[in-house]
């Protein structure tokens, strides 16, 4: 009897150990606009296109994130990341698309194709682009996730998130909270 209990302890410990490394390897690093230190570039984490080609709703949450990170002086560039292939669409094409619209210099964006993932987008941020420093934009359920993959690929990051469920996503919201429980599990054990 005490070996099945110290064996479903043990499992449970393990269980709990990726939401204890998410937890920390974002500690004081979830930020607002107002409080996030200036890092040289947003980095802008996919989250799909509409079949008009247009960013999905959450996504747009994301863009105009980093919108405001640049206005604020927070950032100098912005790194977009996401798949090549969105419903027949670029999605980085579409963020940038998205950013330009809202008064971005195209200038002052960069796309990465190969974000098929919040981990390839992170360790792409560092290999491709060679940014050690960066605020990621993202929805605030998945904040967490990416700073500490960020961290683990080497990259000094905060994040800074928009609220989807503020912004009347509230189901969209619930179900990417859910979500996270296996994608941090994921990151955690297999993101290396």
């Amino acid at each position: 009897m005490r070996g099945r209990w110290c064996a479903a302890a043990g499992l449970g410990a393990l269980g709990a150990l990726p939401s204890v490394w998410v937890r920390v390897r974002s500690s004081g690093r979830v930020r607002t606009l107002a409080d996030v230190p200036a890092t040289e570039a947003a980095l802008v984490l996919g989250a799909g296109v509409r079949r008009d080609g247009l960013p999905s709703r959450i996504l747009q949450g994301r863009l105009v994130v980093a919108v405001e990170l640049y206005r604020a002086g927070r950032v100098r560039w912005i790194l977009v990341s996401g798949s090549p292939r969105s419903r027949g669409y670029s999605e980085p094409v579409v963020m940038r698309e998205f950013l330009v619209r809202n008064g971005i210099p195209e200038s002052a964006i960069e796309l990465d194709e190969s974000g098929v993932d919040t981990w390839a987008s992170c360790r792409s941020a560092v290999a491709a682009f060679g940014l050690r420093r960066v605020t990621v934009a993202t929805s605030k359920f998945h904040l967490r996730r990416s700073i500490a993959l960020c961290r683990r690929a080497g990259i000094d990051a905060f994040g800074v998130g928009h609220d989807a469920a503020a912004d009347g996503l509230r189901r969209v919201s619930a179900r990417g909270a859910r979500r996270e429980f296996l994608a941090v599990t994921k990151a955690f054990w297999f993101s290396h």
